[in-house]
Protein backbone atom coordinates (compact mmCIF):
# COMPACT_ATOMS: atom_id res chain seq x y z
CA UNK A 1 0.00 0.00 0.00
CA UNK A 2 1.47 3.38 -0.87
CA UNK A 3 0.47 6.78 0.48
CA UNK A 4 0.09 9.82 -2.00
CA UNK A 5 1.58 13.26 0.09
CA UNK A 6 -0.15 16.60 -1.75
CA UNK A 7 2.26 19.65 -1.47
CA UNK A 8 1.16 22.78 0.11
CA UNK A 9 -0.11 24.09 -2.98
CA UNK A 10 -1.78 21.55 -4.47
CA UNK A 11 -3.75 20.04 -1.04
CA UNK A 12 -6.94 21.55 -2.45
CA UNK A 13 -7.03 19.25 -5.76
CA UNK A 14 -6.06 20.50 -8.48
CA UNK A 15 -8.09 24.20 -9.94
CA UNK A 16 -11.71 23.82 -10.60
CA UNK A 17 -12.76 23.95 -14.36
CA UNK A 18 -13.99 27.52 -14.10
CA UNK A 19 -10.89 28.81 -12.39
CA UNK A 20 -8.91 27.50 -15.26
CA UNK A 21 -11.59 28.70 -18.10
CA UNK A 22 -11.28 32.21 -15.93
CA UNK A 23 -7.64 32.61 -16.24
CA UNK A 24 -7.87 31.29 -20.07
CA UNK A 25 -9.98 34.05 -20.75
CA UNK A 26 -8.04 36.64 -18.27
CA UNK A 27 -4.65 36.02 -20.43
CA UNK A 28 -6.88 36.62 -23.86
CA UNK A 29 -8.41 39.79 -22.81
CA UNK A 30 -4.98 41.01 -22.24
CA UNK A 31 -4.44 41.01 -25.93
CA UNK A 32 -6.86 44.65 -25.86
CA UNK A 33 -4.15 45.88 -23.04
CA UNK A 34 -2.45 44.98 -19.58
CA UNK A 35 -5.50 46.08 -17.39
CA UNK A 36 -7.91 44.17 -18.91
CA UNK A 37 -9.64 40.97 -17.15
CA UNK A 38 -12.54 38.68 -18.16
CA UNK A 39 -16.00 39.77 -17.25
CA UNK A 40 -17.07 36.00 -15.86
CA UNK A 41 -17.65 34.00 -19.21
CA UNK A 42 -19.62 36.39 -21.25
CA UNK A 43 -16.42 37.32 -23.83
CA UNK A 44 -16.07 40.71 -22.80
CA UNK A 45 -13.00 42.04 -21.52
CA UNK A 46 -13.82 44.98 -18.90
CA UNK A 47 -10.94 47.71 -17.86
CA UNK A 48 -11.91 50.68 -15.08
CA UNK A 49 -10.02 53.26 -14.00
CA UNK A 50 -10.61 56.63 -12.38
CA UNK A 51 -9.34 59.98 -11.60
CA UNK A 52 -9.58 63.27 -9.94
CA UNK A 53 -7.83 66.57 -10.79
CA UNK A 54 -7.95 69.69 -8.39
CA UNK A 55 -7.07 73.07 -9.68
CA UNK A 56 -7.13 76.88 -8.57
CA UNK A 57 -6.02 79.74 -10.45
CA UNK A 58 -6.46 83.86 -10.49
CA UNK A 59 -6.68 86.63 -12.74
CA UNK A 60 -5.01 90.08 -11.84
CA UNK A 61 -6.97 92.47 -13.64
CA UNK A 62 -10.18 94.85 -12.31
CA UNK A 63 -10.98 95.43 -16.22
CA UNK A 64 -11.91 93.27 -19.27
CA UNK A 65 -13.28 94.08 -23.02
CA UNK A 66 -17.24 93.23 -22.87
CA UNK A 67 -20.02 93.42 -25.91
CA UNK A 68 -23.58 94.22 -25.88
CA UNK A 69 -26.19 93.47 -27.94
CA UNK A 70 -28.97 95.53 -28.76
CA UNK A 71 -31.97 96.31 -31.65
CA UNK A 72 -32.89 99.93 -32.50
CA UNK A 73 -36.52 99.75 -33.24
CA UNK A 74 -37.75 101.22 -37.12
CA UNK A 75 -40.75 102.97 -36.39
CA UNK A 76 -41.35 103.57 -40.07
CA UNK A 77 -40.21 99.77 -41.44
CA UNK A 78 -41.61 96.48 -40.49
CA UNK A 79 -38.49 94.90 -39.10
CA UNK A 80 -37.17 92.99 -36.16
CA UNK A 81 -35.28 96.57 -35.00
CA UNK A 82 -31.27 97.29 -36.40
CA UNK A 83 -28.92 95.18 -35.02
CA UNK A 84 -26.09 96.51 -33.69
CA UNK A 85 -23.34 95.57 -31.45
CA UNK A 86 -21.48 97.96 -28.72
CA UNK A 87 -18.12 97.02 -26.95
CA UNK A 88 -16.46 98.52 -23.93
CA UNK A 89 -14.30 97.72 -21.15
CA UNK A 90 -15.79 97.15 -18.11
CA UNK A 91 -15.23 96.86 -14.50
CA UNK A 92 -14.72 93.15 -13.48
CA UNK A 93 -12.93 93.57 -10.23
CA UNK A 94 -15.84 91.71 -8.33
CA UNK A 95 -15.20 88.65 -10.44
CA UNK A 96 -11.85 88.45 -10.20
CA UNK A 97 -10.74 89.41 -6.51
CA UNK A 98 -10.49 86.13 -5.11
CA UNK A 99 -9.18 82.95 -6.41
CA UNK A 100 -10.83 80.37 -8.40
CA UNK A 101 -11.23 76.32 -7.57
CA UNK A 102 -12.48 73.36 -9.36
CA UNK A 103 -12.34 69.68 -8.84
CA UNK A 104 -12.87 66.95 -11.89
CA UNK A 105 -13.14 63.70 -10.30
CA UNK A 106 -14.30 60.80 -13.17
CA UNK A 107 -15.06 57.21 -13.10
CA UNK A 108 -14.69 54.94 -16.29
CA UNK A 109 -15.35 51.53 -17.20
CA UNK A 110 -14.54 50.08 -21.09
CA UNK A 111 -15.95 46.84 -22.45
CA UNK A 112 -14.00 44.88 -25.30
CA UNK A 113 -14.88 41.59 -27.03
CA UNK A 114 -13.69 40.48 -30.48
CA UNK A 115 -14.17 37.44 -32.52
CA UNK A 116 -14.93 36.12 -35.89
CA UNK A 117 -18.73 36.54 -36.94
CA UNK A 118 -19.08 40.17 -35.09
CA UNK A 119 -15.90 41.38 -34.84
CA UNK A 120 -14.81 44.41 -32.65
CA UNK A 121 -17.63 45.30 -29.95
CA UNK A 122 -16.76 47.73 -27.40
CA UNK A 123 -18.53 50.08 -25.17
CA UNK A 124 -17.29 52.94 -22.76
CA UNK A 125 -18.70 55.19 -20.08
CA UNK A 126 -17.23 57.57 -17.99
CA UNK A 127 -19.34 59.59 -15.02
CA UNK A 128 -17.72 62.59 -13.93
CA UNK A 129 -18.61 65.42 -11.03
CA UNK A 130 -17.31 68.73 -12.37
CA UNK A 131 -17.88 71.07 -9.66
CA UNK A 132 -16.07 74.64 -9.94
CA UNK A 133 -16.45 78.42 -8.47
CA UNK A 134 -19.05 80.82 -10.46
CA UNK A 135 -18.99 84.62 -9.74
CA UNK A 136 -22.95 86.29 -9.15
CA UNK A 137 -23.59 89.56 -10.85
CA UNK A 138 -23.15 90.94 -7.60
CA UNK A 139 -19.88 89.75 -7.10
CA UNK A 140 -20.76 86.81 -4.78
CA UNK A 141 -18.82 83.33 -5.16
CA UNK A 142 -20.91 80.06 -5.70
CA UNK A 143 -19.63 76.44 -6.03
CA UNK A 144 -21.87 74.28 -8.17
CA UNK A 145 -21.65 71.08 -10.73
CA UNK A 146 -21.68 71.41 -13.98
CA UNK A 147 -25.17 71.19 -15.78
CA UNK A 148 -25.78 71.14 -19.66
CA UNK A 149 -28.55 71.97 -21.38
CA UNK A 150 -29.56 72.98 -17.52
CA UNK A 151 -29.55 69.38 -16.24
CA UNK A 152 -27.01 67.71 -13.80
CA UNK A 153 -27.50 64.35 -14.94
CA UNK A 154 -26.01 65.43 -18.13
CA UNK A 155 -23.58 67.71 -16.87
CA UNK A 156 -22.37 64.52 -15.07
CA UNK A 157 -22.44 62.12 -18.33
CA UNK A 158 -19.05 62.60 -19.66
CA UNK A 159 -18.86 60.22 -22.48
CA UNK A 160 -21.06 57.08 -23.07
CA UNK A 161 -21.02 55.14 -26.56
CA UNK A 162 -21.00 51.99 -28.05
CA UNK A 163 -19.19 50.56 -31.08
CA UNK A 164 -19.64 47.94 -33.29
CA UNK A 165 -16.24 47.89 -35.47
CA UNK A 166 -16.07 51.26 -37.40
CA UNK A 167 -19.56 52.28 -36.14
CA UNK A 168 -19.81 54.23 -33.08
CA UNK A 169 -22.98 56.02 -31.41
CA UNK A 170 -23.64 57.58 -28.00
CA UNK A 171 -21.88 60.61 -25.94
CA UNK A 172 -18.12 60.74 -27.57
CA UNK A 173 -15.37 63.38 -28.74
CA UNK A 174 -16.27 65.21 -31.62
CA UNK A 175 -14.50 64.40 -34.65
CA UNK A 176 -13.87 68.36 -35.87
CA UNK A 177 -10.98 68.61 -32.59
CA UNK A 178 -7.28 67.74 -32.48
CA UNK A 179 -4.66 68.86 -30.23
CA UNK A 180 -5.67 69.38 -26.68
CA UNK A 181 -3.60 72.30 -24.90
CA UNK A 182 -1.50 70.76 -22.28
CA UNK A 183 -2.34 73.58 -19.82
CA UNK A 184 -4.98 72.64 -17.69
CA UNK A 185 -6.34 76.03 -15.39
CA UNK A 186 -6.59 78.20 -18.68
CA UNK A 187 -6.32 76.06 -21.82
CA UNK A 188 -6.45 78.15 -24.53
CA UNK A 189 -8.25 78.34 -27.78
CA UNK A 190 -9.09 75.08 -28.94
CA UNK A 191 -12.36 73.15 -29.67
CA UNK A 192 -12.33 69.82 -28.15
CA UNK A 193 -16.12 69.01 -27.23
CA UNK A 194 -17.96 65.58 -26.49
CA UNK A 195 -21.26 65.66 -27.93
CA UNK A 196 -24.87 62.73 -28.74
CA UNK A 197 -23.26 61.83 -32.04
CA UNK A 198 -23.42 58.71 -34.49
CA UNK A 199 -19.64 58.11 -36.17
CA UNK A 200 -18.19 55.75 -38.66
CA UNK A 201 -13.99 55.57 -38.98
CA UNK A 202 -12.92 53.50 -42.04
CA UNK A 203 -9.10 52.27 -41.65
CA UNK A 204 -7.68 52.56 -44.66
CA UNK A 205 -4.17 51.30 -43.58
CA UNK A 206 -2.99 50.55 -40.63
CA UNK A 207 -1.57 54.32 -40.18
CA UNK A 208 -4.20 55.91 -41.71
CA UNK A 209 -8.26 56.53 -41.50
CA UNK A 210 -11.22 58.69 -42.37
CA UNK A 211 -14.42 59.54 -40.71
CA UNK A 212 -17.48 60.73 -40.89
CA UNK A 213 -20.39 61.73 -38.42
CA UNK A 214 -23.44 63.03 -36.96
CA UNK A 215 -23.36 65.23 -34.24
CA UNK A 216 -25.90 67.20 -31.99
CA UNK A 217 -25.28 71.19 -32.85
CA UNK A 218 -26.73 72.18 -29.46
CA UNK A 219 -22.98 72.21 -27.33
CA UNK A 220 -21.80 74.52 -30.23
CA UNK A 221 -24.40 76.92 -30.63
CA UNK A 222 -23.35 80.27 -30.44
CA UNK A 223 -26.82 82.97 -30.02
CA UNK A 224 -27.06 85.76 -27.31
CA UNK A 225 -31.26 85.98 -27.79
CA UNK A 226 -31.30 89.59 -29.42
CA UNK A 227 -28.62 89.23 -32.32
CA UNK A 228 -28.83 85.93 -32.89
CA UNK A 229 -31.95 83.43 -31.78
CA UNK A 230 -30.28 79.61 -33.17
CA UNK A 231 -32.75 76.94 -32.38
CA UNK A 232 -31.73 73.10 -32.64
CA UNK A 233 -32.82 72.36 -36.24
CA UNK A 234 -33.35 68.79 -38.09
CA UNK A 235 -30.53 68.17 -39.16
CA UNK A 236 -27.15 67.42 -37.72
CA UNK A 237 -23.58 68.88 -38.00
CA UNK A 238 -22.19 66.82 -40.89
CA UNK A 239 -18.04 66.30 -39.98
CA UNK A 240 -15.50 65.16 -41.72
CA UNK A 241 -12.46 64.23 -40.51
CA UNK A 242 -9.17 62.17 -42.03
CA UNK A 243 -5.92 61.39 -39.92
CA UNK A 244 -2.65 60.14 -40.90
CA UNK A 245 0.19 59.03 -38.75
CA UNK A 246 4.37 58.64 -40.13
CA UNK A 247 6.64 57.40 -37.48
CA UNK A 248 7.20 60.75 -35.88
CA UNK A 249 4.44 62.60 -37.01
CA UNK A 250 0.09 62.80 -36.95
CA UNK A 251 -1.52 64.96 -39.02
CA UNK A 252 -5.28 65.53 -38.73
CA UNK A 253 -8.08 67.33 -41.20
CA UNK A 254 -11.16 67.88 -40.43
CA UNK A 255 -14.51 70.17 -41.95
CA UNK A 256 -18.11 70.25 -40.48
CA UNK A 257 -21.33 71.72 -42.48
CA UNK A 258 -23.97 72.99 -39.78
CA UNK A 259 -27.54 74.22 -39.86
CA UNK A 260 -29.94 76.23 -37.61
CA UNK A 261 -33.40 77.92 -37.63
CA UNK A 262 -33.11 81.21 -36.21
CA UNK A 263 -36.51 82.55 -34.39
CA UNK A 264 -35.32 86.25 -34.50
CA UNK A 265 -38.46 87.52 -36.54
CA UNK A 266 -40.94 85.15 -35.22
CA UNK A 267 -40.31 85.85 -31.74
CA UNK A 268 -40.27 89.75 -32.31
CA UNK A 269 -42.78 90.21 -34.84
CA UNK A 270 -44.23 86.87 -35.67
CA UNK A 271 -42.76 86.20 -38.68
CA UNK A 272 -41.25 83.26 -40.09
CA UNK A 273 -38.14 80.93 -39.04
CA UNK A 274 -34.73 82.13 -40.96
CA UNK A 275 -32.41 79.20 -41.91
CA UNK A 276 -28.88 79.33 -41.70
CA UNK A 277 -25.70 77.49 -42.92
CA UNK A 278 -22.76 77.44 -41.36
CA UNK A 279 -19.27 75.41 -41.30
CA UNK A 280 -15.79 75.05 -40.62
CA UNK A 281 -12.49 73.30 -41.22
CA UNK A 282 -9.34 72.64 -39.19
CA UNK A 283 -6.16 71.13 -39.58
CA UNK A 284 -2.77 70.26 -37.41
CA UNK A 285 -0.47 68.09 -36.56
CA UNK A 286 1.07 66.32 -33.54
CA UNK A 287 5.37 66.01 -34.11
CA UNK A 288 7.47 64.01 -32.26
CA UNK A 289 10.83 66.06 -32.12
CA UNK A 290 13.92 63.67 -31.78
CA UNK A 291 16.84 66.67 -30.42
CA UNK A 292 19.70 63.92 -31.51
CA UNK A 293 18.95 64.56 -35.68
CA UNK A 294 19.05 68.33 -34.77
CA UNK A 295 21.77 69.35 -32.31
CA UNK A 296 23.66 65.56 -32.96
CA UNK A 297 24.93 62.97 -30.37
CA UNK A 298 24.62 65.24 -27.49
CA UNK A 299 21.04 65.21 -27.34
CA UNK A 300 20.87 61.48 -27.33
CA UNK A 301 17.42 60.45 -25.76
CA UNK A 302 15.95 63.55 -25.80
CA UNK A 303 12.66 64.19 -27.13
CA UNK A 304 9.56 66.66 -27.33
CA UNK A 305 6.21 67.22 -28.65
CA UNK A 306 5.34 69.94 -31.01
CA UNK A 307 1.40 70.70 -31.49
CA UNK A 308 0.30 72.86 -34.55
CA UNK A 309 -3.77 73.52 -34.89
CA UNK A 310 -5.57 76.39 -37.21
CA UNK A 311 -9.47 76.77 -36.94
CA UNK A 312 -11.72 78.74 -39.64
CA UNK A 313 -15.18 79.28 -39.43
CA UNK A 314 -18.11 80.86 -40.78
CA UNK A 315 -21.77 80.65 -39.23
CA UNK A 316 -20.21 78.50 -36.77
CA UNK A 317 -18.16 80.23 -34.46
CA UNK A 318 -18.42 77.09 -31.84
CA UNK A 319 -15.94 75.00 -33.75
CA UNK A 320 -13.35 77.42 -33.37
CA UNK A 321 -13.17 77.21 -29.57
CA UNK A 322 -13.02 80.86 -28.14
CA UNK A 323 -14.46 82.86 -25.64
CA UNK A 324 -18.23 84.32 -26.74
CA UNK A 325 -17.11 87.43 -28.63
CA UNK A 326 -19.60 86.98 -31.29
CA UNK A 327 -22.70 85.29 -32.52
CA UNK A 328 -22.38 82.30 -35.01
CA UNK A 329 -24.45 85.11 -37.23
CA UNK A 330 -26.61 88.34 -37.06
CA UNK A 331 -29.95 88.74 -37.86
CA UNK A 332 -31.30 92.05 -39.54
CA UNK A 333 -34.40 93.66 -39.02
CA UNK A 334 -35.48 92.69 -41.98
CA UNK A 335 -34.48 88.98 -41.98
CA UNK A 336 -31.39 88.94 -43.79
CA UNK A 337 -28.86 86.86 -42.01
CA UNK A 338 -24.91 87.81 -42.00
CA UNK A 339 -23.02 84.94 -41.01
CA UNK A 340 -20.07 85.53 -38.30
CA UNK A 341 -16.90 84.59 -39.47
CA UNK A 342 -13.46 84.12 -38.02
CA UNK A 343 -10.58 82.08 -37.14
CA UNK A 344 -8.10 80.58 -34.12
CA UNK A 345 -4.74 78.61 -33.82
CA UNK A 346 -2.00 77.38 -31.54
CA UNK A 347 1.12 76.15 -31.01
CA UNK A 348 2.60 74.33 -28.21
CA UNK A 349 5.89 72.19 -27.77
CA UNK A 350 6.28 69.58 -24.34
CA UNK A 351 9.55 68.73 -23.20
CA UNK A 352 11.07 66.27 -20.42
CA UNK A 353 13.42 67.96 -19.06
CA UNK A 354 14.27 65.62 -16.40
CA UNK A 355 12.91 61.99 -16.03
CA UNK A 356 10.02 63.58 -13.50
CA UNK A 357 9.95 66.77 -14.95
CA UNK A 358 8.20 68.48 -18.02
CA UNK A 359 8.23 72.00 -19.20
CA UNK A 360 5.23 72.99 -21.62
CA UNK A 361 4.85 76.25 -23.57
CA UNK A 362 2.12 76.86 -26.09
CA UNK A 363 0.20 80.30 -27.54
CA UNK A 364 -3.30 79.95 -28.68
CA UNK A 365 -4.66 82.94 -30.77
CA UNK A 366 -8.16 84.04 -32.51
CA UNK A 367 -10.03 86.82 -34.73
CA UNK A 368 -13.43 87.02 -34.84
CA UNK A 369 -15.74 89.47 -37.32
CA UNK A 370 -19.47 89.87 -37.32
CA UNK A 371 -21.63 92.27 -39.45
CA UNK A 372 -24.74 93.70 -40.40
CA UNK A 373 -25.25 95.72 -43.84
CA UNK A 374 -26.83 99.02 -44.41
CA UNK A 375 -31.01 99.37 -42.61
CA UNK A 376 -32.65 102.10 -43.03
CA UNK A 377 -34.00 103.67 -39.38
CA UNK A 378 -36.02 106.33 -41.15
CA UNK A 379 -38.21 106.33 -44.19
CA UNK A 380 -36.30 107.00 -47.63
CA UNK A 381 -37.02 110.48 -49.20
CA UNK A 382 -36.15 112.04 -51.92
CA UNK A 383 -33.58 113.91 -50.25
CA UNK A 384 -30.55 113.77 -48.31
CA UNK A 385 -31.03 111.86 -44.95
CA UNK A 386 -29.49 109.96 -42.45
CA UNK A 387 -27.22 106.65 -43.69
CA UNK A 388 -28.50 103.83 -43.38
CA UNK A 389 -27.44 101.70 -39.83
CA UNK A 390 -24.76 99.30 -40.51
CA UNK A 391 -22.05 98.12 -38.58
CA UNK A 392 -18.93 95.65 -38.13
CA UNK A 393 -16.89 94.84 -35.08
CA UNK A 394 -13.61 92.74 -34.92
CA UNK A 395 -12.77 90.88 -31.82
CA UNK A 396 -9.11 89.49 -31.53
CA UNK A 397 -7.22 87.80 -28.77
CA UNK A 398 -4.21 85.71 -27.90
CA UNK A 399 -2.77 83.27 -24.45
CA UNK A 400 0.48 83.32 -23.65
CA UNK A 401 1.45 80.87 -21.18
CA UNK A 402 4.24 78.63 -19.63
CA UNK A 403 3.88 75.54 -17.67
CA UNK A 404 5.81 73.13 -15.09
CA UNK A 405 4.78 69.52 -14.36
CA UNK A 406 6.64 67.17 -11.68
CA UNK A 407 5.97 63.69 -11.43
CA UNK A 408 6.21 62.57 -7.85
CA UNK A 409 5.40 58.88 -8.79
CA UNK A 410 3.51 56.84 -10.97
CA UNK A 411 -0.14 58.40 -11.91
CA UNK A 412 0.55 61.91 -10.35
CA UNK A 413 1.27 64.95 -11.69
CA UNK A 414 1.45 68.36 -10.11
CA UNK A 415 1.72 71.06 -12.07
CA UNK A 416 2.16 75.00 -11.98
CA UNK A 417 1.30 77.62 -14.93
CA UNK A 418 1.31 81.28 -15.84
CA UNK A 419 0.40 82.96 -18.83
CA UNK A 420 -0.97 86.11 -20.03
CA UNK A 421 -4.39 87.10 -22.14
CA UNK A 422 -5.30 90.00 -23.93
CA UNK A 423 -8.27 91.31 -25.88
CA UNK A 424 -8.98 93.70 -28.39
CA UNK A 425 -11.92 94.50 -29.79
CA UNK A 426 -12.83 97.54 -32.70
CA UNK A 427 -15.95 98.64 -34.76
CA UNK A 428 -16.87 100.44 -37.72
CA UNK A 429 -20.52 102.39 -37.50
CA UNK A 430 -22.18 103.59 -40.05
CA UNK A 431 -18.51 103.76 -42.33
CA UNK A 432 -17.09 105.87 -38.97
CA UNK A 433 -14.46 103.92 -37.09
CA UNK A 434 -15.07 103.41 -33.55
CA UNK A 435 -12.18 103.40 -30.60
CA UNK A 436 -10.29 100.30 -29.74
CA UNK A 437 -11.25 98.96 -26.67
CA UNK A 438 -8.21 96.42 -25.59
CA UNK A 439 -7.05 94.45 -21.97
CA UNK A 440 -4.22 92.61 -20.92
CA UNK A 441 -3.75 90.58 -17.71
CA UNK A 442 -1.67 88.07 -16.42
CA UNK A 443 -3.08 84.89 -14.62
CA UNK A 444 -1.47 81.55 -12.63
CA UNK A 445 -2.87 78.78 -11.93
CA UNK A 446 -1.67 75.00 -9.63
CA UNK A 447 -3.50 72.13 -10.09
CA UNK A 448 -3.11 67.58 -8.80
CA UNK A 449 -3.78 65.05 -11.04
CA UNK A 450 -4.08 61.90 -10.21
CA UNK A 451 -5.23 58.83 -12.10
CA UNK A 452 -6.19 55.06 -10.88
Amino acid sequence: MSVAVLSEGAKDGPPSAASSLKDGADNICKAFGPDYTAVGDSGLCARMGGGILVYSGKEFTDHDVVMLGQRIPTLFNTGAGAPIVYYHKDDVSKQTKNPSAGVYAFAQMMLQAQNEDMGLLRGFIRIAADARTHYTHDGGMVFDLRKIENSYYYGALDEAWVQWNGFKLGIQPSMFGFNRLPSVVTPGYTSIVTTLAASYTVGLSRNASISIAMEDPTRRLMGDGILARPGRGDIPDIVAMARIATPSTLYHISGAIRHADDHVMKDFIGGDEKSVWGWAWSAGLQHRVKWEDLIGQGAQGVYGRFGLTFAQASGALGYLGVPFFAPDYIAAGDGRIFNSTGWSGLVSYEHMLAPRVKLNLNASFFNVSMHSKGEPVIPAIDMPVAPDLAFEVDVRGTVLQAGLEFIPMPNMVLGVEGGYTTTEAKGRYVGVSGEKASAGFPHVGVYLRKSF
